[in-house]
């Protein structure tokens, strides 16, 4: 623990030499709550101000809600709750009660055997009694909110975050609610900017973050201030906020006067659901690389078709949900036999039947080829084989590779970019090639944007049968690992 030339140790008595200790290391508060208890809490009365920007600023480096770190610690004020005692949180009851909000969700989306539980199991027990109880319970649903991925649990989330949403509480923690903001979608915003339409109380909260010296705070308060004193009715303003917030996550936007949607689908909200579905398998995928990522490419594969599989099934429960006519998605999928491997030549082998009666019928097929980065460095690269990629070519001109970076992200790139690679780099007797990040990144794509084009828009694939024979695992020289069938079934009622 640092220390101020004035002191041979740090001196609580002395703001200056405390400032001093916690500047050079934000993270000593944790030494300094839970050795001297007592005279941290008489030191936090002093200076609760500087304490709370302190702790906010660690939760901008560390998220406070969402996904916490594996390995590593959870964000400071939850490593600094866990050592307060109930005359520390009395000294600093916003930052105490939102940790005891934060601990609550956490306990119980984790249970007993979470990573986190010793540090959540001890700010419970220390403090869950002694804190604000609304105030708790507000931050207890907002990350359970920033968390859940099920529509419909979500929905009522945001309903009870709203009606919890009084003046009072929401001003008191508004620095707090800023500085998570962006996990909220921005739905924080326009609930901020519809209190302070009609509560001073909220306003005075407003100009109070714009003055604060926690940099994300400020810009998203002034953001917020400029909303509030811009002219027009608050229906507006509150639209601005919601629309550019959806339209951010729309990877169609800008799309002015409702142009031409981009597959047969003709609906945006569909091809949106689609995406959705792909984003929320992709993200699943990448928030479990910390556990997956030594593990084997198959394994990697399986566990990533899994969390595909499972979004779009569900897909035409949350068409529903949306209020839109949607396609029915029959996903199977298998692994071939060990009979089989002598002739596998990829790792995933799709096969899509589309059928709206009276309009479209087409079953299309194509490979997949799987690699997950190797550790060289900074930069992500991958090792491709050059028989498999000629193989893949030979069954599909639109077949493509899944490069797996080190952080769960997947890039989708086209087999044909890789050999132009090879053809340029790599030695005529040399049985495989290296590509960089560098090498790929702009002609890679987001797996939201190439499942629906392979799926529902028709871009991809081939209706050859030998692709076809290929991608369900009944070729005689290339066969995948693991067989994906998707049917898109849409009815003439539903249209």
């Amino acid at each position: 623990m640092e220390s101020c030339p004035a002191h041979q140790s740090t001196d609580l008595a002395c703001s200056a030499c405390c400032r001093q200790t916690l500047l050079a290391n934000p993270g000593d508060i944790e030494d300094l709550t839970r050795l001297r208890p007592g005279a941290f809490a008489a030191f936090a009365k002093r200076e609760a101000a500087w304490l709370e920007n302190l702790l906010l600023d660690g939760c901008d480096r560390v998220p406070l809600i969402g996904g916490w770190p594996i390995p590593g610690s959870p964000p400071l004020v939850v490593r600094w709750a866990a050592w307060a005692t109930p005359e520390v949180a009395d000294a600093l009851p916003v930052p105490a009660a939102v940790a005891v909000g934060v601990a609550r969700a956490r306990s119980q989306r984790e249970g007993v055997s979470g990573r986190h539980e010793l540090w959540t199991s001890r700010i419970l027990d220390r403090l869950d009694a002694h804190v604000d109880q609304r105030l708790a319970q507000l931050w207890r649903d907002l990350a359970l909110l920033a968390g859940e991925r099920d529509p419909v649990a979500a929905a009522g989330l945001r309903r009870s975050v709203e009606k919890q949403a009084r003046p009072g509480v929401w001003a008191r923690s508004l620095e707090w609610l800023l500085i998570v903001g962006g996990q909220l979608e921005g739905w924080d915003a326009a609930l901020t900017l519809a209190l302070a339409d009609k509560h001073p109380t909220v306003r005075r909260a407003v100009s109070r973050c714009c003055r604060s010296p926690v940099l994300t705070v400020q810009l998203r308060a002034d953001g917020m201030r400029a909303a509030a004193e811009t002219a027009g009715p608050l229906e507006e303003r509150l639209l601005s906020i919601v629309s550019a917030s959806v339209d951010a996550r729309r990877a169609g936007f800008p799309r002015p006067l409702s142009a031409p949607s981009a597959t047969w689908l003709a609906d945006h909200d569909l091809e949106d659901l689609v995406q959705g579905a792909t984003r929320r398998a992709v993200a699943g995928f990448a928030s479990s690389m910390d556990d997956l990522g030594a593990a084997e490419e198959e394994h990697l594969t399986a566990t990533l078709l899994a969390a595909l599989v499972a979004e779009f099934t569900d897909l035409p429960v949350h068409t529903r949900l949306a209020g839109v006519a949607g396609p029915h998605l029959r996903v199977g999928h298998r692994t071939v036999t060990k009979k089989e491997e002598k002739t596998i030549g990829a790792d995933i082998g799709v096969v899509v039947d589309v059928r709206v009666p009276g309009r479209l019928q087409l079953r299309t097929g194509d490979l997949i080829q799987v690699k997950k980065a190797l550790s060289r460095g900074r930069e992500d690269t991958w090792t491709v084989k050059r028989r498999q990629l000629h193989d893949l070519l030979e069954h599909s001109a639109s077949a493509v590779y899944w490069l797996i970076r080190a952080t769960g992200d997947v890039l989708v790139v086209p087999a044909k970019f890789l050999a132009a690679i090879e053809g340029a780099t790599a030695g005529p007797s040399s049985k495989q090639f290296t590509v960089g990040y560098a090498a790929v990144r702009h002609a890679a794509i987001r797996m939201e944007q190439y499942l629906p084009d392979l799926i529902v828009g028709l871009w991809l694939g081939s209706n050859s049968e030998r692709t076809l024979q290929a991608a369900q695992g009944k070729g005689r020289t290339t066969r995948p690992r693991f067989a994906l069938t998707i049917d898109v079934v849409l009815d003439h009622q539903e249209r």
